[in-house]
């Protein structure tokens, strides 16, 4: 039902955020980051094997919340779409965090790090120091090593793209993708929002028809930056394993659990008394429709990929979900199958429920949770095969919780006090009154 909101009656300036409003949320956050920080410290130092897995899993559930923000707000101005106008800023905010990521991310970088995550990376170093003996390239020491190890034929045939090599004839190296992914996707939040705030001071459209153009230019190198992003750090764990589906499988996780949080997020400031007169119902049950809409997206992608491998029954391919089905691993796989589609699937199917703010932040804590469960499950399977223990490591699951408090609780408070910055939404777009009054 429309509100028939005018300018008049919203405040000039916008809604500005008092974080002490929202201090027992941020203080827990910014606690359990504190916590965190301090406990992966010493894991990263004693137990360096256990926890790279750990922080991996962190890292990367952190990031899908951003670049799926990030997404948003591209998919908003490309679609030239009005209704998100209220709860843009949210999206901005959420896909500035990612050079903040980027820091927490730099672990990732260190080779005692990498030895236990990435196999053929260390394959790639031995072969560098036989290069170096030898006075041949890597490539070609590598040619060699596989005479006696068969499996490294692979690394082989991958050398242009799996490599951590500084050679003109690669520039683009794991390590160099792995900062580009970080700075593409920061031009693209810095930018967009920078044309937001510019909006602010004159109210000209030409900045939303500027973002339109932008965002769809930069769509296609979003695209590339998570799929090329999840390929490095979570299939190369296997580097055997191939699917062709899985950077659209793991972009439909990103948009379905961003477009949660945001809901959450937009919920917890109107119950702090912000966004009363620009977030309605109609806002719930357009957000809400999203989340539907990739619920079936990604059971979609899922079961395709896992269809074609089945039926496939390629031995590198098929490893992936045998590893993923022995042991306790197999009803986790039974309980994402339920918990990640049938039950969102089914709560979401009402419109009321979709429209009642109660509700579907329910429905969101839920599907937040289960995108945890997902991630989770792609990533700390490898760890027992790898580190030659077997399918799970006793006590490892500690490592894992101190990772998650540290990653997302520090990344929550940072994101919670940084909407203090600036207005909530953006009071000056000329598409406001239009969002404010949006009907489905």
């Amino acid at each position: 039902m429309s509100h028939h909101v005018t300018f008049n009656d919203l405040p000039q300036g916008g809604e500005k955020f008092e974080p002490a409003k929202g201090g027992k949320l941020i203080g827990a956050l910014g606690l359990f980051g504190l916590l965190g920080l301090a406990t992966s410290a010493y894991y990263f130092f004693a137990k360096t094997d256990t926890f790279a897995y750990s922080w991996l899993f962190a890292i990367f559930f952190t990031f899908t919340f951003v670049v799926g923000g990030c997404f948003w707000i591209l998919l908003h101005s490309a679609s030239n779409s009005s209704w998100g106008v209220a709860v843009r800023r949210i999206w901005e905010n959420l896909a500035n965090m990612i050079l903040a990521l980027g820091i927490l991310a730099t672990p990732l970088l260190v080779p005692a790090v990498q030895k236990p995550l990435y196999e053929w990376m260390g394959h790639h170093r031995e072969a560098a120091e036989h290069a170096h003996h030898d006075n041949i390239s890597v490539q070609d020491a590598l040619h060699h090593a596989s005479e006696a190890n068969p499996h490294l034929h692979i690394l082989v045939e991958k050398f242009g793209y799996l490599n951590i090599t500084n050679h003109l004839k690669f520039p683009f190296s794991w390590q160099v993708r792995f900062v580009l992914y970080f700075l593409i996707l920061w031009h693209i939040a810095r930018t967009l929002r920078g044309k937001s705030l510019k909006q602010e001071q004159d109210g000209d459209i030409k900045h939303t028809i500027s973002a339109r153009l932008f965002s769809c230019r930069w769509l296609l190198f979003y695209a590339l930056t998570v799929t090329f992003a999840a390929v490095d750090w979570l299939m190369s764990l296997d580097y055997n394993w191939f699917s062709t589906m899985w950077g659209v499988y793991i972009f439909a996780g990103c948009a379905w659990s961003s477009m949660a949080l945001s809901i959450l997020v937009v919920t917890w400031l109107r119950s702090l008394g912000y966004l009363q007169k620009v977030v309605t119902d109609e806002h719930y049950h357009l957000m809400g429709k999203l989340l539907f809409a990739f619920t079936v997206f990604w059971a979609y992608i899922a079961f395709s990929q896992y269809f074609l491998i089945w039926y496939a029954n390629i031995t590198e391919e098929t490893r992936f979900y045998l590893t993923r089905n022995t042991e306790a691993w197999r009803g986790i796989s039974i309980f994402i199958v339920v918990g990640h589609f049938v039950g969102p699937f089914l709560l979401l199917l009402s419109q009321p429920r979709k429209k009642n703010p109660v509700v579907i932040s329910l429905v969101c804590l839920w599907i937040i949770f289960m995108h945890l469960v997902d991630i989770y499950w792609n990533v700390i399977p490898e760890r027992g095969p790898s580190l030659g223990i077997g399918v799970w490591v006793p006590g490892a699951w500690v490592q894992d919780i101190a990772a998650l408090c540290a990653v997302f609780g520090t990344m929550g408070f940072l994101f919670l006090r940084g909407l203090a910055k600036y207005s909530l939404y953006p009071w000056r777009d000329p598409r406001l009154i239009e969002s404010v009054n949006v009907v489905n």
